[in-house]
């Protein structure tokens, strides 16, 4: 129920937009992509406008918004598993701050020699090194207590945002950049195919092998030290479950930007309709994620046209005051004094 409620909400987000495109028009266009049908359904269609509108800056935007929005609600849902903490997020391992620190570096210094794809990698690789180095000052005889994990993630995306800060405060035009302001805030408007293609060939394939570990994740919320007793292999499957993770994310926010709160209030959506299994909770992430994102863009495309919002300035909106709710709700458990 809730993958078909994600397909038409994915299919009317395509009539939105500046430019009106009737949803007869829209479906036209849509079907005439088939394979080898196609041309059944292009008679009549404004090839020279309305296609291209749709299918090379609607669609990218969408499906970006999908696969952004089901990678951001997978990783919560296994961070918030291996962490055993229900307000935690897949940022808090310093993913959002390395990711900025790359992005905003390579504008800094005018780096090109990948073209267009230039920032886009340096924002992987150094969100996938600020992990790597929150993992390594966490270690403790050969294992990685979370709560360790999760103070030093704190610390050092704190120290990494000092350093992003210290640029754009020393860089006066680099802080004007539209650049810079998209990945601060977040954006699925300026997405290509070019590089959604590998982006989402490579989530795709981390959030299928999550959903694998389903059975191990479940166990370790029941304790480390059960975990163990049963046959997990704890430590082996932290740093699997960690790794998966952050390729994935990492990959969709070097595309799209610093977009919040979607890993920490979807899972939880997700659990309140499915329980507790992560069996269940991951692939009802993956698809609630990519609703709320879907939602969330067209808010962002409607609220003050012909402007668009940025989309991490929509979902903070909406994240904020799920997270008051939740701290409220936790005050009466675990959290109360």
């Amino acid at each position: 129920m809730s993958a078909l409620v994600l397909i038409i909400a994915a299919v009317s987000s395509a009539f939105l937009g500046v430019v009106y495109i009737s949803p007869i028009e829209v479906t036209k266009i849509f079907l005439s992509q088939i394979p080898y049908l196609g041309h059944y359904f292009s008679a009549g269609i404004d090839v020279a406008h309305q296609s291209e509108i749709i299918v090379y800056l609607r669609e990218p935007h969408i499906l970006g918004a999908v696969i952004i929005g089901a990678v951001l609600g997978v990783g919560g849902a296994v961070i918030q598993s291996i962490f055993k903490n229900p307000i935690t997020e897949p940022y808090m391992i310093g993913i959002s701050s390395g990711a900025a620190l790359g992005a905003v570096l390579s504008i800094a210094i005018g780096l090109t020699i990948l073209g267009v794809y230039t920032l886009q990698l340096l924002a992987f690789l150094f969100s996938a090194l600020i992990v790597g180095l929150i993992y390594f000052f966490s270690l403790r005889s050969g294992r990685v207590p979370i709560v360790y994990m999760l103070l030093t993630g704190i610390a050092v995306s704190v120290f990494v945002s000092s350093l992003v800060a210290f640029m754009l405060y020393n860089s006066p035009n680099l802080a004007s950049t539209s650049e810079v302001f998209f990945w601060l805030m977040g954006s699925v408007d300026t997405i290509t195919w070019a590089e959604l293609i590998p982006v989402a060939l490579l989530s795709i394939a981390s959030m299928f092998i999550l959903s694998l570990y389903s059975k191990e994740l479940d166990t370790i919320q029941l304790g480390e030290d059960y975990a163990r007793s049963v046959g997990v292999r704890v430590e082996s499957l932290k740093i699997i479950a960690l790794t998966l993770v952050t390729i994935s994310v990492s990959a969709v926010v070097s595309i799209s930007g610093l977009i919040g709160f979607v890993g920490l209030v979807v899972p939880h959506i997700s659990r309140l309709i499915h329980g507790g299994s992560n069996r269940k909770v991951i692939p009802s992430s993956a698809i609630l994620g990519a609703l709320f994102l879907i939602l969330a863009y067209d808010v962002s495309r409607l609220i003050i046209p012909p402007k668009v919002v940025p989309i991490g300035i929509i979902t903070g909106m909406i994240g904020v005051p799920f997270f008051i709710y939740l701290l409220r709700k936790l005050a009466g458990g675990y959290y109360a004094d």
